[in-house]
């Protein structure tokens, strides 16, 4: 068999679940349209897989099937800019340009599946980075950039694919609990925490809605008796001790409180 044409017809297949977390994201994504599509879609993987299976995925039969997976994406494609341009969609951005946090929360609960506005908990984390390449970034270098983020503030996500979020609609993810594994993170406690968030039910993770969130966040640093240390350093005693003296000597606050 030609080898282009199962290539094509793999990346065909992928690109329908790739949208179809898309749809799953948005409310209407539970209305009859969005089902029948999605029906669609895992038809066509079902098929290909069970010829591939029996051995009858011959080129012609792959072409047949790649076809109805472009046709499929293109209205995949068509339900999810629908979506994008519709009276919900655009509520959630306006309200968002506008600051209004009360229409904005009844937007995203009405547009977004799997959500509801809430008082997030009484300290809440967020990851930074300190890794490149998957190595330790010098402890210094990781100071600089929480001095940066402190005064510049958190750049919100707004991925196509990502719960609780959207083009338009950026927002900041927080956990209420620290990153497992990580040696330096952010707190957001007290006045620094947000007043209200999207807690995504699926997860329990929350997101506070906008492009940027400044705010005055205290650093945390793992415990030395986290059993996740080494695997990102070989010594994690000696980087945790360097992170600290490096933070502390940009002036920046360390969280001591246990979460």
């Amino acid at each position: 068999m030609d080898d282009d044409v199962v290539s094509a017809l793999e990346v065909s297949i992928a690109d329908l679940g790739a949208l179809l977390v898309q749809v799953d994201k948005f409310r209407a994504g539970d209305g009859a349209e969005a089902r029948d599509l999605r029906a669609a879609c895992h038809a066509i993987g079902d098929r290909a897989r069970r010829a591939h299976k029996r051995g009858l995925l011959d080129a012609a039969l792959a072409r047949e099937i790649h076809d109805d997976a472009v046709a499929a994406r293109g209205a995949l494609d068509q339900w999810l800019a629908g979506v994008r341009a519709s009276p919900a969609h655009r509520a959630a951005v306006a309200a968002l340009a506008a600051h209004d946090d009360a229409a904005l929360g009844t937007a995203l609960t009405a547009l977004f599946a799997g959500v509801e506005a809430v008082a997030p908990p009484p300290v809440v984390f967020h990851p930074v980075g300190w890794q490149r390449r998957g190595r330790p970034l010098p402890a210094k270098d990781v100071a600089a950039e929480l001095v940066r983020l402190r005064a510049e503030g958190l750049v919100g996500d707004d991925d196509v694919a990502a719960p609780g979020v959207d083009p338009g609609l950026p927002g900041i993810v927080v956990t209420a609990a620290p990153p497992l594994g990580a040696p330096v993170y952010l707190v957001l406690r007290d006045a620094a925490r947000p007043a209200w968030a999207l807690r995504l039910v699926a997860t329990g993770d929350y997101v506070v809605p906008g492009a940027l969130l400044v705010a005055p966040f205290a650093v945390g640093l793992a415990s030395p008796d986290d059993e996740d240390l080494d695997e990102w350093t070989l010594d994690p005693a000696a980087y945790r001790d360097a992170l600290a003296a490096a933070i502390t000597a940009r002036g920046l606050p360390l969280d001591d409180a246990r979460p």
